[in-house]
């Protein structure tokens, strides 16, 4: 009996485990929620942590909420972008102020709570600031005609929700890339101001709530593979598989990563439908050179290849790539 239960509670934490959901770090947060993805998910979440909403603007880009920001009574506002519907920026209002002593001592708490949650805040004309890859962020005090005063915060994401072009180590909103020497990925990449990879074999894609993709359909010459995608906790992807039962072929991908997310090295493995390693392809990046984006434009690939019944071979290749941004 006590096995049982065992048993029992052992499944039930693997499913409470299985069932939460990865705070995603290549965004800006808003009360611990993500401020991307689609507006209609974004307002369900914010109806789930306490804020009320109680209109919205006739064209549908602007939605208004009341709530507790920080434990205080705010207004907020969440805009979208008419077009995709996707987030574009979060807006907080608190107060009036009438008394200089009560909006100097709320500003100051204000100012506490956001660096426990980003860091600390730069200063600027009394106004205070944070940024990183993924969104910044502005705490400041607005004057009222009546002579009042309120507290605004505004939350401003910046990367794309869809995160295509992030998880292959590329840094702000990337347009297109040319490689010269291309090894394992494509000469041209092409990226939507989304994120999303423009790549029509590349089909039936399935993202997750955080706008990463974990499986898709690929058109190949020997009839179609399904791809699957895995990622580590920082999601950075860990495992690439892709599965072609018509040919009877598994490739795996296995990536590791630098501090700037950047792959560092790249494993390729190719296997037959009894599980036999038909070959083997590593990569190791040294880069040397990257743009005003740290984007890498000159890297040293060094790389060891290996089939079955054949010697291993090794040789160095020299890249260069050129990038374009979408304005």
């Amino acid at each position: 009996m006590r096995k049982v239960i065992i048993v029992i509670l052992l499944t039930l934490l693997t499913l409470a485990t299985n069932g939460q959901t990865q705070r995603d770090p290549r965004s800006i947060h808003f009360m611990g929620i993500a401020l991307e993805g689609p507006i209609d998910s974004l307002r369900e979440q914010l109806k789930a942590i306490g804020f009320a909403e109680w209109g919205a603007s006739d064209d549908g880009e602007d939605y208004y909420f009341r709530g507790k920001y920080y434990g205080l009574r705010a207004k907020l506002l969440v805009s979208c972008s008419p077009a995709s519907r996707l987030v574009r920026s979060a807006y907080v209002t608190v107060g009036p102020y009438s008394t200089k002593g009560m909006l100097e001592r709320n500003m100051q708490y204000f100012r506490l709570q956001l660096e426990k949650e980003f860091g600390t805040l730069s200063e600027r004309s009394g106004s205070y600031f944070y940024m990183d890859d993924y969104g910044n962020l502005k705490l400041s005090v607005v004057d009222n005609d009546n002579g009042s005063h309120d507290i605004r915060v505004l939350y401003f994401p910046t990367a794309p929700f869809y995160k295509d072009a992030l998880c292959m180590g590329l840094h702000g909103s990337v347009q297109e890339v040319v490689t010269d020497n291309a090894v394992a990925e494509d000469r041209f990449l092409r990226f939507g101001e989304d994120g999303r990879i423009d790549n029509p074999d590349l089909t039936d894609r399935e993202y997750d709530e955080h706008g990463y993709l974990v499986r898709a359909n690929m058109t190949e010459e020997n009839g179609h593979s399904v791809v699957t995608y895995e990622y580590d906790s920082r999601y950075n992807p860990k495992r690439r598989t892709l599965t072609n039962e018509q040919a009877g072929i598994r490739y795996i991908n296995e990536y590791t990563y630098n501090s700037d997310g950047e792959i560092m090295s790249e494993s390729q493995k190719v296997y037959d439908q009894k599980g036999e390693c038909l070959m083997t392809i590593n990569m190791h990046n040294s880069y040397m050179t990257r743009d005003d984006n740290g984007n890498w434009t000159t890297n040293s690939l060094t790389l060891s290849y290996w089939e079955k019944g054949g010697q291993s071979q090794q040789t160095t290749v020299l890249q260069k790539r050129t990038l374009a941004y979408w304005e």
